[in-house]
């Protein structure tokens, strides 16, 4: 609802003019109107504004509605979700790079101390988690539009003992070889759960084009086998789970796949936003 507050007249203020503000509501953008009238500020949002007609209001909230459809359905045509489904799936792979790179670094490293060799082998290692940052920095840019940069030590302007000092006394270089662990770790999880609730979706979404084939079978039982009652024997299959045999059965397998597959895409968008905050805070703290 708008909001009245009194207010000394602007010298400026000769004729009831608009002007729109940028007011943030917790973690949502919101815009405003502010509007001399009267001798008194007039604070209103746009889809509440005191002198509505019912018409107005009317289309204001079917606006309101078709935004609200938009977010949900819209969800799978937007080049955002697919931006941030690549953001997500790049951590399976990143994630095993960064852990076998690293541990084999930190193995050699710490196995050669006693013969001062390991001493550089672990310096590099360091090195390396600079180089993890560059890389998440080109990442939050290309897939989530971020401008994120992260500078490490560079070896052809700085001598070998300069660049291993710098490397060894830099807080960042250990915070990013612990990212690079926390990628592996994060990394498998998404990549399973993308991957076992996108195949559920898509099956049940193909339902209604592949369920007549003979050989395909839309089975849904956890039980195998047959059990023995009295004199009788009985597929455990056909009492405790169910099939999918006709046209009906089928369409509102489809519907429940579409279901779990736009829950899906908001489960992504939702995970990149978390973890591409998460990241950006990282290197922003790191680079002041």
């Amino acid at each position: 609802m708008g909001t009245f507050q009194q207010a000394d007249a602007p010298k400026s203020a000769k004729f009831s003019v608009p002007t729109e503000l940028g007011v943030s509501c917790g973690w949502i953008e919101r815009r405003c109107f502010r509007e001399w009238n009267g001798g008194l500020w007039l604070i209103h949002w746009p889809y509440y504004h005191y002198g509505m007609t019912p018409s107005q209001q009317f289309n204001t909230a079917e606006a309101d509605g078709w935004s609200l459809a938009n977010r949900i359905f819209g969800v799978g045509f937007r080049r955002e979700t697919y931006a941030n489904l690549a953001y997500l799936l790049a951590r399976f792979p990143l994630g095993i790079a960064y852990f076998t790179v690293l541990i084999t670094g930190l193995s050699l490293g710490v196995g050669l101390v006693p013969m001062v060799v390991g001493l550089p082998i672990l310096a590099g290692v360091l090195a390396l988690g600079g180089y993890i940052g560059v890389i998440e920095a080109e990442l939050l840019g290309r897939l989530r539009g971020r401008d994120i940069s992260n500078s490490p030590a560079d070896p052809r302007e700085l001598s070998i003992t300069e660049y291993l000092k710098t490397v060894v006394t830099t807080p960042r270089n250990y915070l990013l070889v612990a990212f690079g662990f926390a990628s592996f770790v994060v990394g498998i999880p998404l990549f399973v759960a993308i991957t076992v609730v996108f195949s559920i979706g898509f099956t049940l979404v193909a339902t209604p084009f592949l369920y007549w084939i003979p050989v395909v079978e839309y089975n849904f039982t956890g039980l195998r086998g047959t059990i023995e009652v009295g004199m009788y024997t009985v597929d455990a299959g056909s009492v405790v789970g169910a099939s999918i045999n006709t046209l009906p059965e089928a369409l509102a397998a489809s519907a429940v796949g579409v279901v779990v597959c736009l829950a899906g895409l908001h489960a992504v968008n939702l995970s990149a936003w978390l973890l591409a905050e998460l990241t950006e805070r990282l290197l922003t703290f790191l680079s002041e």
